[in-house]
């Protein structure tokens, strides 16, 4: 297949391909000013001017949470000379942990230092609210410290897709996998502790617990492994000689079926990974999030135990908490298992990694629609909660102030909203993630010439919108 050449951007010179996708390639551009190598993704589609709209949003809103140390910067965004869309990324020339797993591992003292970063980094999304729907290894690249990055943000698909949900089946949480939704934070949680269980052992829990009895066939293996993700039984004692035994009941804890069983928030992940940290070892890791303690309050010093270290050649080297979102199983086993094997199967992108399954939705595509991202490393979810509408702000007679209004477009018993500032809206950082009952709220006006605030819709029971309303108020 002839690849289609780089695009001239102004103020940057392309270098070489990094990777393709069917709707998105990735380049390696040296920047002029500042000078630095930049990886810069490129729809292989024009936008139109909605989806322009659109990929200029969703990059100001990672911006925000991009300056965290351990999710991948977000530089700039716009539009080429013929109509397509790019993002200029940090270059993490480390690779992922994908290929790190294909000939190396992590000791547990080390998963657990990578865990407790990552944890802070997606608690610093989703306090944000912006939930990634796909972590795994392929989307946690490592920059050239061996810093873990994470990295392409599943919100980042509603750029170019319609109805649907995007996930891959080894990382996915059982209630994704069901249908019940495009994922929360409770998904993510799951999906961080299946990553970080694989970065030991190089497997997935569900793969590791059944190694054996998924066969051999590439269709066999996907429908018996998401079988066996989805069956309402508990997974078993893994029994992991490289992982001791206080470290795996943190992991399990976090790859428990139903979500409320789950670590409530990112951060409670973090506080347990350090305490354990500190049991076993006889130090933990700081957390890196703003706002919040390096450590809980209640862990003390305590004798390490003696732990075998595994020979290992490579080492990868601040916010209130937030709203968990509790999704229900409703579908049941038998029937997901059944439309899996007959529909999903036979329609799987050839082009993404082996595990990943893409399941779009039967409704007509609008024009921006049509432009749908399934890139092997990014997702589409579903609009499970549809977002708040009419989002829209005015600045006080003293200009001190702008009181924001918008509408539920479908009110139910119990509903709430999530707000935060956007961009330079002056906030604090207690004022960030708010939750109010009403539909307007009045924020301090920021120094620029703009103030912008992003919206959740909130349900009774705890589902949030996929992707939040923003909106700005100009200074008259």
């Amino acid at each position: 297949m002839r690849l289609r050449p780089p695009a001239q951007i102004p103020g940057f010179t392309p270098i070489k391909q990094l990777g393709a996708g069917s709707e998105a390639d990735v380049y390696l551009y040296q920047q002029h000013s500042p000078t630095r190598q930049v990886a810069i993704k490129i729809s292989k589609q024009t936008l139109d001017p909605q989806a322009e709209a659109d990929i200029r949003t969703e990059a100001n809103l990672m911006a925000q949470v991009s300056a965290h140390p351990f999710i991948l910067s977000v530089f700039g965004s716009g539009v080429t000379a013929d109509g397509r869309g790019y993002t200029v990324f940090e270059y993490a020339p480390g690779g992922n942990y994908k290929t790190f797993l294909e000939h190396d591992r992590l000791t547990a003292d080390q998963m657990l230092t990578v865990g407790i970063e990552l944890a802070s980094a997606l608690f610093t999304a989703h306090r944000s609210g912006i939930v990634h729907r796909d972590i795994k290894p392929g989307n946690i690249l490592l920059n050239a410290q061996h810093m873990p990055l994470l990295a392409d943000f599943g919100i980042a698909g509603s750029i170019y897709g319609g109805p649907g949900v995007g996930f891959t089946i080894a990382w996915a949480a059982p209630e994704v996998l069901l249908c019940s939704g495009g994922g929360n934070e409770a998904s993510d949680i799951f999906s961080l502790g299946a990553t970080l269980f694989a970065l030991v052992t190089g497997k997935s829990p569900y793969e590791y617990a059944y190694a054996g009895q998924l066969g051999d066939a590439r269709g066999e293996h996907r429908a018996k492994l998401l079988q066996a993700i989805v069956s309402d039984t508990p997974l078993p004692a893994l029994d992991c000689p490289e992982i001791p035994t206080p470290v795996e009941r943190v992991l399990h804890k976090a790859l428990s079926y139903k979500p409320e069983d789950r670590y409530y928030s990112a951060l409670e992940f973090a506080r347990a990974m350090q305490r354990v940290q500190r049991e076993v070892y006889g130090h933990a890791t700081r957390t890196t999030i703003e706002g919040e303690p390096d450590f809980p309050s209640d862990m003390r010093q305590r004798p390490a135990t003696v732990v075998k270290p595994v020979e290992q050649t490579r080492t990868p080297s601040s916010w209130v908490r937030p709203l968990a979102v509790t999704l229900a199983v409703v579908a049941a086993v038998a029937a997901v298992v059944l439309v899996f094997v007959v529909v999903v199967v036979p329609h799987m992108d050839d082009a993404s990694d082996t595990a990943r399954v893409q399941v779009h939705g039967s409704a007509p595509a609008s024009s921006a629609d049509s432009h749908r991202e399934d890139n092997p490393d990014s997702s589409i979810s579903t609009a499970s909660v549809p977002s708040v509408s009419d989002l829209a702000g005015v600045y006080s007679a003293t200009g001190d102030k702008v009181t924001f209004t918008w509408t539920n477009p479908s009110p139910q018993d119990g509903d709430s909203y999530a707000w935060s500032p956007v961009g330079d809206a002056n906030g604090s950082t207690n004022t960030l993630g708010t939750v109010t009952d009403s539909t307007s709220v009045e924020v301090d006006a920021s120094d620029g010439a703009q103030t912008c605030i992003q919206v959740s819709l909130i349900r009774k029971n705890r589902q949030m919108s996929d992707t939040p309303a923003i909106a700005c108020a100009t200074r008259p």
